[in-house]
């Protein structure tokens, strides 16, 4: 991999490929990837590899090492004290330890492996699912699903071109909170949603640097992977969501994945005719890649939705984040935690949720979890890894 950062992104993704499985072809390998699903029968465990150890690869760790319908068979971060951490936590949890890599290859080359987690930083994301497919490997990908249109379709693509599951982290959907909110948002209690708002803080990530020695036990040339060859520095590594060669939008790609998630499912639109946004960074440091301050409209038919982040941005109760849908007759707003109904005709009171157990939320993960009446064709969450049908892209 030392050198890889001179090529460009296109060049990088067919070096992998070429490279991928130990330098074997994924099109010889494809029967027996077949042959593999085939074998896998609906009340066999499935086979789970993790790639990113990092604060949500560990979320997702500690729901899936408990997990009785999956077996978390390997663990792999570029770090090493990373993922030998990841290897530990796991035989606490489950009394199976699983296998550790420092290459995302070694895992994808392994027969065995049914689907994989992929809660990297987001420059890796396209890469790992495109390549993960060719492998035979079903895919969960953290959102923000991609850094540009582009690659994005090619992870479509990829999907559907190898007949592979592909799921995108946007596990709001699965807790019971925005299941019980949509129902109201919904359900015309509210009248027709005319308006609709989500709201954040500003960026939390600075540009500043200091280059420094690279860590014992880790490959930063492939953490860096597609981006360009920079020296290293722990900003960029434990920051990277400041860098636009990371991480294109901070926290508009970051938390407006999860609560514009949300204001689309309220209002049974996935798409907007159009946007408008301005921002900036105008204290000078601060988020000086991706903006601290976004005021951003979107136009969607029938309905004005406005992504607000920005400082001292506390809504009703003190609410640092959320969305609030405006009705007719009535608003809601709703966070992680509770939601609270204002001035509908019928009085309906405000509910609180259970703690947030988790970043990964369990309920994701398990392929059981109740949905809202009628609204799996409209894009929640496929939450079935590796089973059922294998010919189309899950959302």
């Amino acid at each position: 991999m030392a050198g890889t950062r001179n090529l460009s992104r296109r060049t990088f993704l067919g070096n992998l490929g070429k490279t991928v499985i130990g330098g074997a072809g994924i099109a010889a390998l494809a029967p027996a990837r077949k042959a593999r699903a085939a074998r896998v029968g609906t009340n066999e465990k499935v086979r789970i590899a993790l790639i990113g150890c990092g604060g949500m690869g560990t979320r997702h760790l500690e729901a899936l090492a408990v997990n009785p319908q999956c077996t978390l068979a390997a663990v792999c971060d570029v770090f090493t004290p990373r993922y030998e951490a990841a290897m530990k936590k796991v035989e606490e949890m489950s009394g199976k330890k699983p296998d550790g890599y420092q290459d995302f290859r070694r895992v994808l080359e392994r027969d065995d492996i049914d689907a994989i987690f992929a809660p990297t930083p987001d420059h890796w994301h396209p890469l790992l699912t495109i390549l993960g497919c060719q492998a035979g490997k079903d895919v969960y990908v953290e959102k923000p699903a991609c850094p540009t249109v582009k690659e994005g379709r090619a992870m479509v693509e990829a999907a559907r071109r190898y007949g592979r599951v592909v799921q995108v982290g946007t596990q709001q959907r699965s807790m019971p909170i925005f299941q019980k909110a949509m129902e109201i948002v919904r359900g015309g209690q509210l009248g027709p949603i005319t308006s609709a708002t989500a709201w954040v803080g500003v960026n939390a990530w600075g540009v500043g640097e200091t280059p420094g020695p690279i860590p014992d036990g880790l490959d930063w040339d492939l953490w860096l992977g597609p981006a360009p060859k920079v020296p290293y520095s722990k900003e960029r590594q434990f920051g990277f969501m400041g860098w636009h060669d990371y991480a294109r939008g901070g926290q508009l790609t970051n938390w407006g994945v999860h609560l514009m998630d949300i204001v689309q499912w309220g209002i049974g639109q996935d798409r907007p005719l159009s946007v408008q946004a301005i921002g900036g960074s105008y204290r000078g440091g601060a988020g000086a890649q991706n903006y601290e301050t976004i005021e951003a409209i979107f136009e969607y038919k029938g309905c004005n939705v406005t992504w607000e982040q920005r400082h001292s941005n506390l809504y009703q109760d003190g609410r640092g984040y959320g969305m609030k849908f405006q009705g007719t007759k009535g608003q809601l707003l709703v966070d992680r935690n509770t939601f609270e109904v204002i001035a509908a005709e019928s009085p309906i009171p405000k509910y609180v949720g259970e703690p947030e157990r988790s970043w990964a939320c369990p309920e994701h993960h398990i392929h059981d979890c109740p949905v809202a009446s009628g609204d799996r064709a409209e894009g929640s969450p496929e939450v079935e890894l590796g089973r059922g049908q294998r010919n189309g892209h899950r959302r």
